[in-house]
Order: C-alpha cells, then sequence, then structure tokens
C-alpha cells in the first residue's frame, strides 16, 4: 500500500507503448462519442446529475492524491505543489463543475487542452497501474478533458471565439510568474526549467532550445486546437438557427 500511494510501482510507463497508445485511442474515441451522441444524452433526465459527479470524482482524486503523498511522507514542496497547468486547471474545473458557472467555464475550457493535451502525448509517467499516481494522471488528464467536452457537447457550455485570446494573455501571466518562482527556488514546475528525460531522450535535439520554447510553441498549437470542437458545435448551432430548427 505504501508503495501505491508513494509511487513506487514495478511496471514502467513507455512513450507510445501499447498501453500509450490504448489510452489516447480511448481518450480520442470518447470524446467523439460524446459528439456523436450528445442529442442522446441531452434527454438524459440526470444529465446535471453527471456534472456534479464528474466534480465530485476530480476532487476525490485530488485528496486522495496529497493524503497519499502526505501519508506516506513523500510530498516534496519543491515538486508536488498543484502549480502545474492540468493541476490548476482542475481546481478551476471543480469549482465551474460545482457552480454550473458557464462564464468561468469559457476561460477555463481553453485549458482544459491546453495542459491535458500536450502531456498526454508526451507523457512523463514513471510507473503504471500499480501506482495510484498512474491513476491520478488519468483522471487529472483525460477524464478532466472528457467532462470539459461533456458540458460543451450535453450541457451546452458555450465557447465563443472572443475568449481565445484572454485565455491565451491569462496563460502567458501564468507561465512568466511560475517561471519566476522557479528562478527563486529552482523549481521545476510546468517543466519550464528542464524538459523531462524521456522526452529528449525522444527528441535529443530539443537539449539545444531554451525549455520554454518547445513548450510555446506545443502550447500554441493545443491552443488553436483546442477551438475546434467549440468551434464545430457554434456552426452547428448557427445552422440550425438560420434553418428555423
Amino acid at each position: 500500500m505504501y508503495r501505491f500511494f508513494a509511487g513506487i510501482g514495478s511496471t514502467s510507463f513507455h512513450l507510445f507503448n501499447h498501453l500509450h497508445i490504448f489510452l489516447i485511442a480511448s481518450l480520442v474515441i470518447c470524446g467523439i462519442a460524446l459528439f456523436l451522441f450528445r442529442n442522446s444524452l441531452k434527454k438524459f433526465k440526470y444529465k446535471e446529475n453527471i456534472r456534479i459527479i464528474m466534480a465530485t470524482i476530480l476532487l476525490l482524486n485530488m485528496i486522495i492524491y496529497y493524503l497519499g503523498l502526505f501519508v506516506t511522507r513523500t510530498f516534496n514542496v519543491l515538486e508536488d505543489l498543484p502549480l502545474h497547468i492540468c493541476f490548476v486547471t482542475n481546481f478551476f474545473m471543480i469549482y465551474v463543475l460545482y457552480k454550473g458557472d458557464r462564464n468561468l467555464y469559457q476561460y477555463v475550457y481553453f485549458f482544459t487542452f491546453i495542459g491535458p493535451i500536450p502531456a498526454i502525448i508526451w507523457s512523463d509517467l514513471r510507473f503504471t497501474y500499480d501506482t495510484y499516481e498512474f491513476w491520478q494522471f488519468i483522471i487529472c488528464h483525460h477524464v478532466m478533458l472528457l467532462t470539459s467536452l461533456y458540458l460543451l457537447f450535453v450541457l451546452e457550455y458555450k465557447v465563443e471565439a472572443k475568449y481565445m485570446l484572454k485565455a491565451f494573455l491569462i496563460g502567458v501571466l501564468y507561465v512568466i510568474l511560475v517561471n519566476i518562482g522557479n528562478v527563486i527556488f529552482h523549481t521545476n514546475y510546468i517543466m519550464l526549467t528542464a524538459l523531462p528525460d524521456n522526452i529528449l531522450k525522444l527528441y535529443p535535439f530539443l537539449s539545444y532550445f531554451p525549455p520554454i520554447l518547445p513548450l510555446f510553441v506545443v502550447g500554441i498549437f493545443a491552443f488553436l486546437f483546442s477551438y475546434l470542437p467549440a468551434y464545430m458545435i457554434n456552426k452547428l448551432d448557427t445552422r440550425k438557427i438560420s434553418m428555423g430548427e
């Protein structure tokens, strides 16, 4: 039990192995399914209850994860503060889900892609199913992203293009503040100080660039991609209005 919550596993995680590909494929399939079956899901009597259930799952996930670190005395203030974009987004997403805050969602929505997508594709997980760290990662990234799509596709939370620039500027400001903290306290939050070894092993040429450069490029692509689902829904809604549906 100690090893499970301390993040000490026996089965190593490897980028783009069968498990990694399966997790990515499962996310894509579930996301597409939410879009294709959105109209049927909209008719579900307890669709709002799912919002509360997902908020509770995300919250319990964080509580269990940090309790595990504290109980096993493996919590490290230089590594484990919830300052990574995915962690911060999870807490905001929990608030959005419990409160049903549609206005805040228009900002949080973009970060449910910007953080998780690069992390999911180039995961720096050390071990797999035999540590809670693995399950925390799945819930914090895959499940949170799917929950965000559920709000968009099923509960019809709107995301307008005008919020993209605002969200981007908020993200840039946050990265600057975290980087200042990294310099002062010699930490590596958001991987701004150094990229993970598994990434450098996969792409050795990245060692010649400051970490913030590839992170910025990947972030831009993730940011632009994030609006695609919202754009699709907005176009469909506009078409329905023009057709008088």
